[in-house]
This record gives structure tokens, C-alpha cells and sequence, in this order.
């Protein structure tokens, strides 16, 4: 069974929890930016910022199976407009991968933005990650663009879907 619950930045223990999950999916730093992952990930997760949001429309949270974080997410609240939620992440170690987590967590973020009155949702999928970007398209996401972002070593692809 899968538990979610709000994590910070300002929790030792989700730090690390955070840093674990990382660690634990080592192909997403390898196939979106070319490294391992890294303290830096964790610090992105956690503090990174779209222009123009500050830290109270950014919402962080922890999946666990039992007592131990599975997965990830950061969400933003009303980006890249006020009815919609903006997915920065959704991140499930290797070995919690496939088993309908992310369809769940997917579930959790819809309900969130429901509650924020958003009518849609968006995330960025990188191209040198197929099985990310085949979740997202398989969960109703549909490209509204790509661009290029230099700190990603493939395209930014740019989806979105309706909130039902």
C-alpha cells in the first residue's frame, strides 16, 4: 500500500529520504543530464524555483511503502498560469517502478490541483527519457512543444492534460 505525505526541506530525515530516492533511480540524472545523481538533486527538488513562483507555491511530497519514501514529487501551484499545476518531478526508485505508483501519485498531484482550482496539469518530459515520456502519454499528456533547455541533454517536451 502506498502512503503519501508532505515532505520539507527543513526534515533531516526527508533529505535524505529525497537523496535515497536519487540514488536509487540512477538512470533519470544519466539520461536527462548526462551524470549521476548527486546532493544537488536534492537540493533542486527541494529549493528550485520557475521564474517568478516563490517558495509557498511549490509543494513537495514523499510516497512510502511501510515507512520507507518510494517516490517523489514537486508540484507548483498555478504555473505557467493560475488554472494550471505545473509537475516538476515525479520520481519512484528502480525497484518501485512499474507497479502502478506513479498512476497513483499521478491521482494524489490531480487532486491537489483540483483543490487549487486548476483545470490542467503540465510537466516537461526530456527526450533521452522514452519510458518517462511514454507514462505521461500513456496518462493522457499530450506535446505542446519542445524546446531546449542547456542544463538537459535532450529536448524538453513540454505536455499537458485536462484535469477530469
Amino acid at each position: 500500500m502506498l502512503t503519501i505525505r508532505a515532505i520539507t526541506r527543513d526534515s533531516a530525515s526527508d533529505l535524505a529520504d529525497v537523496l535515497r530516492v536519487f540514488m536509487e533511480a540512477p538512470s533519470y540524472t544519466v539520461l536527462v543530464e548526462g551524470r549521476p545523481p548527486s546532493n544537488a538533486d536534492v537540493d533542486d527538488f527541494f529549493n528550485g524555483m520557475l521564474a517568478g513562483k516563490v517558495a509557498t507555491d511549490k509543494f513537495t511530497i514523499g510516497f512510502y511503502v511501510d515507512t520507507d519514501m518510494v517516490g517523489c514529487a514537486d508540484v507548483i501551484r498555478s504555473h505557467p498560469a493560475n488554472d494550471c499545476a505545473f509537475i516538476g518531478l515525479l520520481l519512484f526508485s528502480q525497484a518501485h517502478q512499474g507497479r502502478g505508483y506513479g498512476k497513483i501519485a499521478l491521482n494524489v498531484i490531480e487532486e491537489m490541483a483540483r483543490g487549487w482550482n486548476c483545470s490542467k496539469m503540465q510537466l516537461a518530459s526530456i527526450s533521452t527519457n522514452p519510458r518517462a515520456f511514454a507514462f505521461w502519454h500513456r496518462e493522457g499528456f499530450e506535446v505542446m512543444y519542445r524546446t531546449s533547455i542547456p542544463r538537459f541533454i535532450g529536448d524538453v517536451i513540454v505536455m499537458e492534460r485536462a484535469i477530469a
